[in-house]
């Protein structure tokens, strides 16, 4: 089996596999048109040139037998500790259980820490236990989970994470007119010039007060009825991320 970085000349065979991984992980949970969305958002022709040309992004493919079978994406995100994102990782279901996508994180890690990130993150729905178990299996912890909607329900999305032994704090404070805010540093979400964290009004993280741009450190970030993030003082966008295409 041969792991190298994706083409442009990949994107066919790219969505076949993503498609068919997300039916085989999801279809008891997710709509397929959801599932569409996702993979069209991701793997478009002009979004896909957009991630194969991002000098802080990875995206590596698994060819084994001239076939395609495997898919990893990961990306830098900036911020008080620098942590290399995984996307998403996707294996023919016909090729599972193979070490392909250990394969594939193992080379993933592997570039991430080249850009010399403090840690490296997952997220997966609860619904999928097994890739929960996929990424405990590989070391990483659980560190929190998240409500998110997709296609007009709420899931719970989990997040895993695997430090290095550099520590960095996960709640920073900024002040606004109204209080002082906490910035979770850990939940932050990549934009065009910079990150967007969500910021609370306590510790707990149980009151949120919206989002701060990383950029110019505003408070005034817009969100849209379709859930896009736009800071209204420099103009940072949030990119879209896993399964925010899906109803973006």
């Amino acid at each position: 089996m041969q792991i190298r970085p994706a083409t442009e000349i990949d994107a066919e065979a790219i969505r076949e596999v993503a498609e068919a991984s997300l039916a085989a992980s999801y279809s008891h949970v997710v709509d397929a048109e959801s599932r569409d969305r996702a993979v069209e958002a991701w793997y478009g022709t002009d979004t896909l040139a957009e991630r194969l040309a991002d000098d802080e992004s990875v995206f590596l493919v698994a060819v084994e037998g001239g076939d395609l079978v495997g898919v990893v994406q990961g990306a830098v995100i900036d911020g008080p500790d620098r942590v290399g994102r995984i996307d998403w990782l996707h294996v023919d279901p016909n090729r599972r259980g193979k070490g392909i996508g250990s394969e594939l994180l193992g080379q993933l890690e592997t570039r991430l820490q080249e850009q010399d990130v403090d840690a490296v993150e997952g997220r997966v729905l609860a619904a999928n236990t097994a890739g929960g178990d996929f990424y405990e299996s590989h070391s990483f912890s659980e560190v929190g989970e998240r409500p998110i909607e997709i296609g007009g329900r709420t899931f719970t999305e989990r997040r895993y994470r695997k430090r290095d032994d550099r520590e960095a704090s996960t709640l920073a404070t900024v002040e606004s007119d109204a209080a002082q805010l906490y910035l979770a540093t850990d939940e932050r979400e990549r934009g065009s010039n910079g990150p967007f964290y969500p910021a609370y009004t306590d510790t707990d993280r149980t009151e949120r007060y919206g989002y701060v741009c990383g950029s110019c450190n505003s408070t005034e970030v817009g969100m849209d009825p379709m859930g896009r993030l736009e800071c209204n003082d420099c103009g940072n966008a949030r990119k879209p991320t896993r399964w925010d295409a899906a109803y973006l």
